[in-house]
């Protein structure tokens, strides 16, 4: 990912000020600047280089509301961090940085509800785990074979 430096910020800036208003505005800017991605360049406005975005740490009162918000605009496989970020806005007058808001989330989620015994907090195993293949296997007694252990043999056709 590259990074952005001041001349890039400045130029973003004052793009935004003009292409602000319109839905594509990030892709109009990418014809202006093309060593980035729509998403980059969305993701790093919308963390660091929006003017009105609060670089204050968090209140008490605003923390207790993102555990509420987070909650609430839970779905089963995600937050929508973007109405979580809208609500402490309108309740509070201060614009959050997505980061911010979901670092606090994710660390207080992290520390209040770890239980080494807890199997519903532990993430998937996934499939290509060398661990998860090994207690596969040795749950279920397979035993391995060499992949390459015998001589090609032609099919007869």
């Amino acid at each position: 990912m590259p990074s952005f430096s001041n001349k890039d910020n400045k130029c973003i800036k004052f793009l935004m000020r003009l292409w602000g208003r319109y839905n594509d505005r990030f892709l109009r800017i990418i014809r202006l600047m093309p060593q980035y991605t729509p998403k980059q360049l969305a993701n790093h406005w919308r963390n660091y280089l929006n003017p009105k975005l609060c670089n204050q740490p968090l209140g008490d009162h605003e923390k207790g509301y993102v555990i509420e918000l987070a909650q609430k605009y839970r779905t089963p496989k995600y937050i929508n961090w973007k109405y979580v970020i809208q609500d402490l806005y309108v309740q509070f007058g201060k614009l959050r940085a997505e980061n911010q808001v979901k670092n606090y989330w994710n660390s207080k989620n992290r520390s209040n509800s770890y239980d080494v015994n807890d199997t519903s907090l532990r993430l998937p195993r996934l499939h290509n785990d060398t661990k998860y293949r090994y207690e596969f296997i040795m749950e279920h007694n397979y035993k391995l074979k060499p992949k390459f252990n015998e001589p090609y043999r032609m099919r007869p056709y």
